[in-house]
């Protein structure tokens, strides 16, 4: 069978187009990192190192995990991650993280992305749930670095310790998975004690409502006497949060009205002291 030479010249302009289009994708496109699954180093996995050959943590970058310093949690409460990787010369990261009760090691509380767009949720290892890089949430977003931000927020009961497992990679970009360096973190969380005793030290004198909250809270109270009283809001670790009031007021029922401002989501704690002694009430800001 003979073919024209227009034909030829035809086919041979497609397969040409089609080389020139894949060979200029693959150059031009940065976003080529790979979506990995499961390696945490959590009980039961690996970490990076399954694919990327070394030993962990001996690489010359550096990786920071942090929940906003806490080393307990409250349930209920949302707590806000940061990962951080550096590494000179390095334009292309990755991390995954999950968080497992420490007794059976099955996936708990809830992760919840802030950045959609570099960031994804999936499951892997079963019904585990984790939270890691996109493939263009890989690149540097500074000389040598980036970060990612999400939230985790705590099972709604006291479960026992909580662990946050997090593996990060710094890559040389080779499209190899030779001269990478793996990086590990861990967070231990154990139960607050604030937040338990919290609830055994409501006062039926005071009443917050809507509660949750989320613009704003109505306090309602008896003071004991006149004088001196002052209205205190702390988080879910103890720290003074506001001081809403503080001043002279009269024997008998109280409302106050008060905005929640620049107030992060989760439990808080309202103190009312008032005849040198205090009550307390959790309010909840959503």
């Amino acid at each position: 069978m003979k073919i024209s030479k227009l034909k030829v010249i035809l086919i041979l302009f497609g397969v040409t187009f089609l080389f020139v289009c894949f060979t200029n994708s693959r150059l031009l496109s940065t976003c080529d990192a790979p979506l990995v699954g499961g390696h945490t180093g959590a009980p039961g996995e690996t970490n990076c190192t399954f694919c990327h050959p070394g030993t962990a943590n001996t690489g010359l970058g550096t990786l920071a995990f942090d929940i906003g310093g806490a080393t307990q949690y409250v349930p209920g409460q949302t707590y806000t991650a940061t990962v951080r990787i550096k590494q000179t010369g390095v334009n292309k990261f990755g991390f995954v993280n999950g968080a497992l009760q420490n007794a059976g090691n099955i996936s708990i509380g809830t992760l919840t992305r802030i950045d959609t767009i570099r960031t994804r949720l999936f499951l892997d290892n079963g019904a585990r749930k984790y939270i890691g890089h996109k493939p263009c949430g890989a690149d540097a977003i500074y000389a040598d670095s980036t970060e990612w931000k999400f939230t985790w927020t705590a099972p709604l009961t006291n479960v026992g310790n909580i662990t946050l497992y997090l593996a990060a990679l710094s890559t040389n970009h080779n499209h190899a998975t030779t001269g990478d360096n793996t990086y590990t973190k861990t967070i231990v969380l154990s139960p607050s004690t604030l937040g338990l005793t919290e609830f055994s030290l409501q006062s039926s004198d005071i009443s917050v409502f809507p509660n949750p909250a989320s613009d704003y809270f109505n306090l309602d109270f008896i003071n004991k006497i006149n004088g001196k009283t002052e209205i205190n809001l702390f988080n879910c670790n103890g720290k003074l949060i506001s001081v809403l009031f503080k001043g002279e007021l009269i024997k008998g029922k109280i409302n106050k009205k008060f905005e929640i401002g620049e107030y992060e989501k989760g439990i808080y704690i309202i103190q009312i002291i008032n005849s040198g002694n205090s009550v307390y009430k959790k309010l909840m800001i959503q």
